[in-house]
């Protein structure tokens, strides 16, 4: 079990309990102990102490970060604001020897001293940096697939860059990825990083602190099914400020759902477990979407091993490399692929986009694990195929081929040439062949299965090679010739 000093600021125990609820659940499933610091106070937050008098931030900082380090251990916060904090007051603290020979004169006092030997780390950071998104998906149960979720970092995850290191300060990615590690699809828009507006609440008219808030719920509600973030202070912004909005009769309507509270709903929690109900904003709306996307994804999982489908999603290695994009940008393979995992199969299957696809095999040859795009293409067109919705080009060709076994006769041409007669075809053969294939369809087909003997398990990495099925076929005549 990995341990943490636990700081857990002001604003969740006080505020937000339901926070600390969902904390609490995720990691102790993940097996990571949490030990409450005896005796913290306010981080404390920079906005109202640091302003008032820097010393005394400086002193307070340093106490709490002593407290933790009388612990033996790391110390770790779920709050941007206690984060950003802690760490700039470290950063200072160990680099400027005199503020902290006077910091610890004043701490001297109550028998404490600051030496900086502890680290400090936010919750992101612990579970992309020192668990890992192996770890993570390791204990997903009901993955978010089909869900679309923005990412709101907050400013204080990231910065001031000269004191915190755990991600791009302008283009983070990390909490992005843990994102997706559920199975949602971080989506991307304009102001991703644009401040929550919080701390114009301590402005002259706190009614401003709503503004910036306002563009981004105006935004995103169009782009995303729900905003996570991994800050009390965001969440109040984005929860309170858009349930008054919606008080004054502002047609504003986005959920608002803390980021372990998603990671508890894909480890198999109940929302009512998680104190999602406790939320300003109702969050029933998008529990009803995952729920119904869900429903949707059952169709996908009859036909697809969603794991393996995922992992060629996430990859995307071979996606540059396939040469019909090149020249059709519009066909985007793991797009697509990417709309079967958010329960959009049959949009998928009715559209025209899975014919681009060539069977030229480049992505299956680059595929370290053999497995490539092509195999999830091959499905789909089979699928499209079942349903009617394939082009007519592909059902002529079809058809060519149930009614004489080829796909082309020999014409006049051949004489030209004078070559000799093409060889008799066993088109008559074929057909009796088909008709049995059809017979033993048929049983399974009354009894509601759905499938036949004929048809291809789920599309997975295991999937059998051609040259495998191959090598299969070739031993099986030699034991009926009786080699």
């Amino acid at each position: 079990m990995t341990d943490y000093a636990m700081f857990w600021g002001c604003t969740i125990p006080a505020r937000f309990p339901f926070m600390e609820k969902s904390i609490r659940l995720v990691v102790d499933k993940m097996g990571v102990g949490l030990h409450d610091i005896e005796g913290a106070t306010c981080c404390p937050t920079k906005s109202i102490i640091k302003v008032g008098d820097e010393f005394t931030w400086y002193v307070t900082a340093a106490r709490n970060l002593c407290l933790a380090e009388n612990m033996g251990m790391d110390l770790l916060t779920p709050c941007n604001g206690c984060y950003s904090s802690l760490k700039a007051a470290a950063a200072e603290l160990n680099i400027n020897h005199g503020l902290r020979q006077d910091v610890n004169e004043v701490l001297a006092g109550v028998g404490l001293e600051y030496t900086g030997n502890l680290q400090i780390k936010h919750l992101v950071e612990v579970l992309y940096d020192d668990l890992g998104i192996d770890e993570v998906k390791k204990h997903i149960t009901r993955p978010l697939d089909g869900m679309n979720i923005a990412v709101h970092y907050g400013c204080h995850m990231m910065r001031p860059s000269s004191a915190i290191h755990f991600d791009d300060p302008n283009h983070p990615t990390k909490f992005d990825l843990l994102v997706e590690a559920l199975g949602a699809n971080s989506v991307d828009y304009q102001t991703k990083m644009v401040c929550c507006g919080s701390d114009l609440s301590n402005a002259e008219d706190p009614s401003d602190a709503i503004t910036l808030s306002r563009e981004k719920i105006l935004e995103v509600q169009e782009l995303a099914d729900a905003m996570t973030m991994m800050c009390p202070a965001c969440f109040a912004q984005f929860d309170s400020k858009q349930y008054l909005m919606q008080k004054s009769g502002e047609r504003v309507h986005l959920p608002i759902v803390y980021f372990t509270e998603l990671m508890g709903l894909a480890f198999g929690f109940e929302a009512s477990e998680l104190g999602m109900d406790m939320h300003r904003v109702e969050t029933d709306s998008f529990l009803e979407t995952w729920y119904e996307r869900s429903k949707h994804l059952e169709s996908a999982r009859e036909h697809f091993d969603l794991a393996a489908l995922r992992s060629c999603y996430e990859c995307a290695a071979c996606i540059d490399d396939c040469p019909v994009t090149k020249i059709i940008p519009q066909f985007e393979p793991n797009r697509i692929i990417g709309d079967v995992l958010h329960g959009k199969l049959d949009q998928v299957v009715e559209s025209p986009d899975i014919w681009y696809c060539t069977n030229c095999y480049t992505c299956y040859e680059l595929c370290p694990q053999k497995f490539g795009m092509l195999k999830v293409f091959d499905r789909l067109k089979t699928l499209s195929n079942e349903r009617g919705t394939a082009p007519e080009g592909f059902k002529g060709g079809l058809q060519m081929f149930n009614d004489t076994g080829k796909l082309g006769e020999p014409t006049a041409m051949r004489k030209k040439l004078k070559l000799p007669e093409p060889p008799g075809s066993g088109a008559d053969e074929l057909r009796e062949l088909m008709k049995v294939i059809k017979k033993r369809n048929e049983p399974e087909l009354k009894s509601g299965s759905g499938s036949s003997s004929t048809k291809p398990d789920k599309v997975s990495e295991d999937e059998v090679s051609e040259d495998e099925i191959h090598e299969v076929d070739v031993s099986k005549e030699k034991q009926e010739a009786g080699e």
